[in-house]
């Protein structure tokens, strides 16, 4: 199901992912933050890089969502 917001939204997503700071904030989970700091940094890239939107992991089109693997860990 997709609204006449939905391609704006997906844009500032977007955006936001690639921008973090400049964006949008960042923010990382407790998890993510406890890993070390070259962990953390590739974790951070792999996201602002991420693409790979579906109708699975992205039903509405808002590029809001997405996971990612690192160190053979899923991160959401």
């Amino acid at each position: 199901m997709t609204t006449p917001n939905t391609k704006r939204i997906a844009e500032l997503n977007e955006l936001c992912r690639r921008a973090p700071g400049l964006a949008g904030r960042l923010y990382l989970t407790e998890g993510v933050a406890a890993l070390p700091a070259c962990d953390q940094s590739a974790i951070c890239e792999k996201a602002q890089r991420f693409e790979n939107f579906t109708p699975d992991n992205d039903p509405y089109g808002e590029h809001d969502f997405g996971a990612l693997t690192h160190s053979g860990e899923k991160i959401f």
